[in-house]
């Protein structure tokens, strides 16, 4: 026998014999419902929450007999897969044959020894049990394959988990599917991901109420728990369930950890509630074999991740001034390029700044060069962090010359930033070497359409000319293009 007592359906119009079998098969242990026609054991079924594992049906029964019933049922998708055994008092030799063709597993004769009749549902009972054992595995299997091919699609440990929460809970029918992560040495776990919605991502858990999950982190192996009710492992917290009221029984419940870092264990968890099917080996393999796609997936993420940031430490390399934080000259043309050509396309206004500092010279050569790396590097760091719109992009031009781009700005607002950076920088206190020194810087602008400017480098070329323009003044000034001093 299985894991859980067998059902058997019995139809037959003889009082007597009904009853008789229906006695013989309780005290051997199944599961029994009994009918007294051929329409009403078809009624039993379809009333039935679960499909019964055998059923044993008289040949002769008023309204429709058993081998009606039989072909009814090799008709339908629902009850095709459902064993039956045909019993009858007839000698008719043609009978068994027709019954068998008709897809009966088995024939007996009235009057038939009772022993013999429950040797032959037993062995029914285990065949079918183990034929959909097999199927659910079979099925499992190939839904476990279509799962791992979506987890080599990933690139996110955060997708990774919900997709395994999700679809785990789907293969399987089960609402409660979880991902845990827990940290060496706490009494807490962390929900990655879950198909319970109201476990939330980052929801703490007290591992004092699972014993089944610390029991995995402590063997570092699988645990299956197929009766929660009746397992020792849950002695120690059923009265604390009781009192937090928490949600529906679980009848079953499998744990599998796997390692996430050396201080991070991952635990996927699949729990059934007793109101759906129990967790037995089928689902330990899903499991299993869920976790071992994890890993690799994990391992590929981590890979992925590297590259995107190895990627990026390049890509940063290329575009972006190291000293300043700021875009590289080539980085700062294309930009430029880019949003005259959308300025020209919308018609919308376009300015550019160039900053200079004023006697950078004398600054490197009377402090040294690393005092002129952090005077550029204050500039850089303003421009980056407090002077510029997201739209706005700033590049370090030349040694000390800086060009922002301005989308969608007058030369009256180019002007005015100019004039923020000006004042700011001039109010900025370097102290080298004991030595308190004051920094300013000139600036230069230049707007489409206020200007003819055809290209990118006439817009440059015109706004150092302004710059130009306001060092010939006296520097620590702004010029716009036409030349026009501002303070």
């Amino acid at each position: 026998m299985n894991d859980s007592p067998a059902t058997v359906f019995v139809a037959d119009d003889n009082p007597s014999i009904l009853q008789g079998l229906d006695r013989a098969l309780k005290v051997t242990g199944y599961n029994v419902r009994t009918a007294v026609s051929g329409r009403g054991v078809l009624d039993l079924l379809e009333q039935a929450e679960e499909m019964p594992d055998l059923l044993l049906l008289d040949v002769m029964m008023p309204e429709m007999s058993g081998l009606e019933v039989l072909r009814a049922l090799r008709m339908d998708p629902r009850f095709v897969d459902i064993p039956v055994v045909l019993i009858t008092a007839t000698n008719d030799g043609a009978l068994p044959v027709s019954a068998l063709r008709d897809g009966a597993v088995d024939f007996l004769t009235k009057p038939f020894r009772l022993d013999e009749l429950l040797a032959r549902v037993e062995s029914h009972v285990r065949r079918n049990r183990d034929l959909r054992r097999a199927r659910e595995a079979a099925r499992m299997r190939l839904q476990a394959i279509d799962l791992i091919r979506e987890l080599n699609r990933v690139v996110t440990a955060d997708e990774m988990f919900h997709l395994v929460t999700s679809r785990t809970s789907e293969i399987l029918g089960v609402s409660r599917c979880s991902v845990l992560a827990v940290q060496e040495g706490e009494s807490v776990a962390r929900v990655a991901a879950s198909s319970e919605a109201e476990l939330t991502d980052g929801l703490e858990v007290d591992l004092a109420l699972y014993p089944e999950v610390r029991q995995a982190l402590q063997t570092r192996r699988p645990v299956l728990v197929r009766d929660v009710a009746t397992s020792p492992l849950f002695d120690g917290v059923r009265i604390e369930w009781e009192k937090r009221e928490m949600p529906l029984p679980l009848r079953s419940v499998i744990v599998v950890p796997f390692p996430i870092t050396e201080q991070l264990t991952g635990v996927f968890v699949e729990r059934a509630t007793v109101d759906e099917p129990v967790l037995g080996e089928e689902a330990a393999e899903l499991a299993e074999r869920v976790v071992e796609a994890i890993v690799q997936a994990c391992g590929r993420v981590q890979l992925f991740q590297k590259l995107v940031e190895q990627r990026k430490r390049l890509h940063d390399l290329a575009h972006t001034d190291e000293l300043t934080g700021c875009d590289t000259r080539r980085s700062i043309i294309t930009y430029l390029e880019s949003e005259l050509d959308e300025a020209r396309a919308s018609g919308t206004p376009l300015s550019i700044v160039i900053l200079d500092l004023d006697r950078f010279k004398e600054i490197n050569d009377t402090c040294g060069h690393l005092a002129g790396d952090a005077v550029l590097r204050a500039l850089g760091a303003w421009l980056g962090n407090e002077g510029l719109r997201t739209v706005d992009r700033a590049g370090r031009y030349g040694g000390d010359e800086f060009v922002v781009v301005l989308p969608g700005t007058p030369a009256a607002g180019a002007a005015a930033l100019a004039e923020r950076a000006r004042v700011h920088f001039a109010g900025i206190p370097f102290v080298f070497g004991g030595t308190a020194v004051r920094g300013s810087l000139s600036a230069g602008v230049a707007a489409w359409p206020e200007s003819d400017a055809a290209t990118a480098e006439e817009l440059i070329s015109l706004a150092d000319t302004a710059l130009y323009q306001a060092k010939q003044l006296g520097r620590n000034r702004t010029c716009i293009t036409p030349a026009a001093a501002v303070a």
